[in-house]
This record gives C-alpha cells, sequence and structure tokens, in this order.
C-alpha cells in the first residue's frame, strides 16, 4: 500500500511538471479490483485535478498566443500607420509647394520668386494684402518649402479671438490661474518645431504685442499665471490686412515688434491686379467645386470668362470661390451663364445687357416660352415636361426656380 501511494505521487509530480505521457499509469490506478478501493479514489482525485490544471494552462497557452498575434496585428498597425502618415505628410507638402500657387501674371510671379528666395531660412515673413487675397496660402508655402515642412504648421486669426482669451490662446494658461481652469498648452508652444502664423496681427491689441516681442527676443514663453520659461523654437509668419506702418504712426501698433516682424514683406496682389490669372483660377475652381458637389463636367458660357475679368473683384480670391460654388449649384445644364451667378455681378453686368441684347439673353427668352409651352401641353406634369426638354426633373425644377415659373399656374 506504501509503495502505491508513493507511485501515484510520483506520477503526479511528473504530471505537474508537464510529464502528460504518465497519464496511463494513473489510469491504471483507478481500476477498481486491481489496486485497494483507497488507491483508486486517490487515483481518481488527483486525475480530476490534472485534468483541471492542463485546462487552466491550456487557456493560458491560447491567451498568450492571442496577445502575441494582437501584438503582432499592432506592429502592423503601427508601421501601416507611420506609412500613411508620411504618405500624408508629403501629400501635404506638395499640394502647398510655391509652384502649386496658380498664377502666371507678373506680379503673381514676382510672388512665387520671393516665396522660392526665402522658403528654407527662419527669417520673419510679413505678408501684405486685401482680403481674400490668400495670404495664409503663402504662408503654407512658406512653411512646406522649409526645412521646418515636417513640423507644424499653427495658424491663428488674431481678430476671430476674443481680447481678453487672446494671451492664454497664444502663451498658454497654468491650472488654477481661475477657479475651473485647467492647463493649456498656448499656440507657440504648439508651434515649436515649425511655424506660428498669426494672421490678422494688426486686431492684436498692445498688451498681447508686447508679450509676442517678449517671446521673439528671448525665445521662450511665460503661461499665464506661470512662472517657468518655456524654450520654443518657432519661425514666425504674419499677416494683415492693414497697413501696419500707418498703424504704428496711429499708435495702434508698436513699432519694435512691426520691425521684428517685418525683416521680408510679401504682398499678396489683389484680383484686379492680376485679371490675366481668372480664367485659370476659373477653370481649377469649376474643376474643385464641381467634384465637391458630385456633378458631371462643366464649362463656362462663352464670353462670361471674358465678362469676369473686367469686374473688380472686392473681394479678391475668395469671393471669386464663392461665385463658381454658387453657379455650381444653380446651373440648370452643363453650362454656366450669367444668370447662375450672384445679383451683385449680375447688376454689374446689366447696363451693358439693357443696351444690346445679345444671344444668351434671347436663348434665355426662348428657353422660358419653351417651358411654359410644354407645361401647358402636358398639362403641368412635370416629369413629361422635364422628359420633353431633354433634362432631368431637378433640372427643371432648377430652370423654374430660377426664372420665377409657376408650374401649376392655369
Amino acid at each position: 500500500m506504501k509503495e502505491l501511494l508513493h507511485k501515484l505521487i510520483v506520477i503526479s509530480e511528473d504530471m505537474a511538471k508537464g510529464c502528460y505521457e504518465r497519464h496511463r499509469e494513473l489510469f491504471e490506478l483507478t481500476k477498481s479490483g486491481n489496486y485497494p478501493e483507497d488507491v483508486c479514489r486517490l487515483a481518481e482525485s488527483f486525475g480530476m485535478m490534472m485534468v483541471k490544471v492542463e485546462s487552466r494552462e491550456f487557456h493560458l497557452a491560447q491567451i498568450i498566443d492571442n496577445l502575441r498575434k494582437s501584438q503582432a496585428d499592432l506592429a502592423d498597425a503601427q508601421r501601416q500607420l507611420s506609412s500613411e502618415n508620411q504618405a500624408l505628410k508629403k501629400t501635404i507638402r506638395n499640394n502647398f509647394v510655391v509652384d502649386r500657387i496658380l498664377g502666371k501674371s507678373s506680379a503673381m510671379l514676382e510672388v512665387k520668386e520671393t516665396i522660392k528666395r526665402i522658403a528654407n531660412t527662419s527669417i520673419n515673413v510679413l505678408i501684405t494684402g486685401e482680403t481674400g487675397t490668400g495670404k495664409e496660402l503663402i504662408a503654407q508655402s512658406l512653411h512646406f518649402g522649409s526645412s521646418r515642412g515636417e513640423g507644424p504648421f499653427v495658424a491663428v486669426n488674431c481678430s476671430a479671438i476674443p481680447e481678453g482669451m487672446l494671451e492664454s490662446e497664444l502663451f498658454g494658461i497654468e491650472k488654477g490661474v481661475a477657479t475651473g481652469v485647467d492647463k493649456r498648452v498656448g499656440k507657440f508652444e504648439q508651434a515649436s518645431g515649425g511655424t506660428l502664423f498669426l494672421d490678422e496681427i494688426g486686431d492684436m491689441p498692445l498688451s498681447a504685442q508686447a508679450k509676442v516681442l517678449r517671446v521673439l527676443e528671448e525665445r521662450s514663453v511665460e503661461r499665464v499665471g506661470g512662472r517657468v520659461a518655456i524654450p520654443v523654437d518657432i519661425r514666425l509668419l504674419s499677416a494683415s490686412n492693414r497697413n501696419l506702418k500707418e498703424e504704428v504712426a496711429r499708435g495702434t501698433f508698436r513699432q519694435d515688434l512691426y520691425y521684428r516682424l517685418n525683416v521680408v514683406q510679401i504682398t499678396a496682389p489683389p484680383l484686379r491686379d492680376r485679371r490675366d490669372d481668372i480664367p485659370l483660377l476659373l477653370v481649377e475652381l469649376l474643376k474643385y467645386s464641381s467634384t465637391v458637389a458630385g456633378r458631371p463636367s462643366l464649362r463656362f458660357s462663352p464670353g462670361l470668362v471674358k465678362q469676369l475679368q473686367e469686374y473688380p473683384w472686392p473681394g479678391n480670391i475668395r469671393q471669386l470661390k464663392n461665385e463658381v460654388e454658387r453657379a455650381v449649384a444653380l446651373s440648370c445644364t452643363d453650362q454656366i451663364v450669367l444668370d447662375d451667378l450672384s445679383e451683385e455681378l449680375r447688376r454689374f453686368f446689366s447696363p451693358a445687357q439693357l443696351s444690346n441684347i445679345n444671344n444668351e439673353q434671347r436663348l434665355k427668352a426662348n428657353e422660358i416660352e419653351t417651358i411654359r409651352t410644354i407645361l401647358i401641353e402636358t398639362d403641368g406634369n412635370r416629369s413629361d415636361t422635364a422628359r420633353r426638354l431633354g433634362i432631368s426633373r431637378e433640372g427643371l425644377r432648377k430652370k423654374l426656380r430660377r426664372y420665377g415659373i409657376d408650374a401649376d399656374a392655369p
């Protein structure tokens, strides 16, 4: 009996060490009639215990395998994400290289040449020009064309931030400065290693101007409520639609800051001074807006582009972009005409239209008459009317709205 118990213990210890070939020996000890009943019951108990141990070890092995697989999947995902991130950065840089700025006029060629010459430097640049002339696009080209292009590009519109919040937005704020205030990293810190673009800097209050000057001189920033100087490595680009030299004379802009910002000045020309670029801009804007709107290829009616070159465009490229988007949304056919544009533009060209009714107007009058005639013939059935006109029902709806035709009128 003593020897059987010893054998049982040895078998169990071996199995616990992973010697699972001893299963048969343990099973042999459970056979009733061959061994004492106490040994059989003890062998069965050991057997059940070892089954549970094996099951737990098998489950643990599965968990380990799953963790290893998850680790491998995570590593693959990280490599994929890194690859996509690099591709995205490359795409962004390619989109904002100076050669992608549209324009072949002498004014724009001068701007692009200046960008090429100073892009890969660290000097501060002041970009001036009217609203809507593309000052931020120039700033992006300067950033992505430099060695800082891999770093962040942080843009701040100084006129869009309330005066009381501007300093914390630019320089950050420490937690607990006021009740419920959390720590916030400012734009200067966010842009470290890259470029900070301060748009409409002429709207910045004098108190904030003094702090910006200090950051430029000391190359460090102190958060609002903080006492520690945090080093920052930035290139500062700024822009304004105001004449900052005049603002200095009026005392609303610091002279010392003006000269720190204006190491090199680039002036974005208004659209009226680069009329030769309008056809090129129209083509690209039409292509982009059509794609966004899911419209098929559109074109401008003959003579319309020439007319648009005569308009002064007080809102510059931003206004031109808005007009194209509007025209794409309202155009009933694949051809954009003057009536698809805003009332402001239609009024500008109306004297010439009233004195000389051109083919486009006659076509419009004929189209209105045709639509009304077919509506009468179809008893106001819009589907039949659209089919007979060779346009979609949606196209007919737009025409009715544009021409002020009441399809339900008798």
